[in-house]
């Protein structure tokens, strides 16, 4: 009786430990990891990206690098996406309405536009004084120009009766608003002395008086019966009386 005695073979299959074990649970992991796509995180409008190849198309790794990447790819994305969304939520907000405008300073003088568009010199604004007034006794010559050619008569204060020297000036001033007397020596005391004389002083000496016209000029009922006249200054060493 022959005993057909059947032997074992050998398990094909390689030995299973716990690191091996581990090692395949990252891979399958991995996968499914990889067919999560893209996660937009809405943190400032940065993109999250999170690409994992398969267990296929990776290259080889030992058995520590396989356990480091299982334990990457198992983070809860859920807990970033939920982080970023706080981050966005906190950040300030600024709004600017519909209507706002930009304040744009421009220069009010320089250059401007015109019709067709060419640039131009703006018009220089200019800025002008009011002029002086004329002073009284420059006004007291003016008047006395009028009367040039009115005959001389002694103690005469008015165009249509003649005048006599002080009547000449007493006449001026009066229409001016200044009252004067009708008398050569009372003209010394009616205003004060000044030794360089302006248009409109009082030219004294004894028994006469004339208007200074100014640039050493005189205007004077001088004689009886001779017109009013204009003239240079003849008197030696008059007193000069400013009566304003």
């Amino acid at each position: 009786m022959t005993n057909s005695i059947r032997g074992r073979h050998r398990d094909s299959r390689p030995a299973q430990t716990p690191l091996t074990i581990l090692a395949r649970t990252a891979t399958e992991n991995a996968g499914t990891v990889a067919r999560r796509g893209a996660i937009a995180a809405a943190a400032g409008g940065v993109l999250i990206s999170t690409i994992a190849t398969t267990a296929h198309a990776a290259p080889a790794m030992d058995l520590k690098t396989e356990v480091k990447t299982a334990k990457l790819n198992s983070v809860d994305l859920n807990s970033l996406t939920a982080v970023a969304k706080q981050s966005v939520a906190a950040a300030p907000t600024v709004t600017v309405p519909a209507d706002a405008k930009m304040p744009i300073e421009m220069e009010t003088l320089g250059t401007t536009k015109g019709a067709d568009g060419e640039k131009g010199q703006a018009p220089a604004v200019v800025s002008v004084d009011a002029p002086d007034p004329v002073p009284v006794g420059q006004q007291a010559v003016n008047v006395a120009f009028n009367y040039l050619g009115i005959t001389y008569v002694l103690g005469g204060n008015s165009p249509s009766e003649g005048m006599d020297c002080s009547g000449l000036i007493q006449y001026v001033y009066a229409q001016l608003g200044v009252s004067l007397p009708h008398s050569s020596s009372a003209m010394l005391g009616s205003g004060y002395q000044v030794t360089y004389p302006e248009p409109g002083d009082i030219v004294w000496t004894p028994g006469h008086v004339a208007l200074y016209a100014g640039n050493g000029m005189i205007i004077e009922a001088w004689a009886a019966g001779m017109p009013v006249r204009y003239t240079e200054m003849w008197q030696n060493s008059p007193t000069f009386i400013r009566v304003v």
